[in-house]
């Protein structure tokens, strides 16, 4: 079975949460055309992913790499509590998980930080 090089699946389910998150995008010229989601039954868990499938449309698959947790901080209809900011990273890091499938699959160069980050 072949890859479908149009679009890229990044999952996170860390070993300290209970929750995860799936995202899914789907690309066309470099842009992405849709995002959705699949996550755990927690409401600041949806609402991060919400946010952050409503903030990468439209974009270039590439501009997630720079993204951080502030672009769904910032965009989720609700404040989240202090103790649910990581749910806006879990968002975050498995979107750029997408983007680097999506990179992968179009032989597209993965950027790499200088502290070797492994959230890709």
């Amino acid at each position: 079975m072949t890859a479908d090089k149009n679009k890229g699946t990044g999952l996170l389910k860390p070993l300290d949460a209970d929750e995860s998150i799936e995202i899914n995008i789907e690309v066309k010229n470099g842009e992405i055309i849709s995002a959705a989601f699949s996550c755990s039954p927690d409401a600041y868990l949806t609402a991060c992913a919400e946010a952050l499938c409503a903030v990468i449309q439209y974009k270039p698959v590439t501009d997630l790499f720079q993204m951080n947790a502030n672009a769904v901080i910032y965009n989720v209809e609700n404040d989240l509590p202090r103790a649910k900011l990581y749910c806006a990273s879990m968002a975050v890091t498995a979107a750029k998980r997408a983007a680097a499938d999506w990179c992968k699959k179009n032989d597209v160069e993965v950027p790499r930080t200088e502290n070797g980050c492994s959230c890709y």
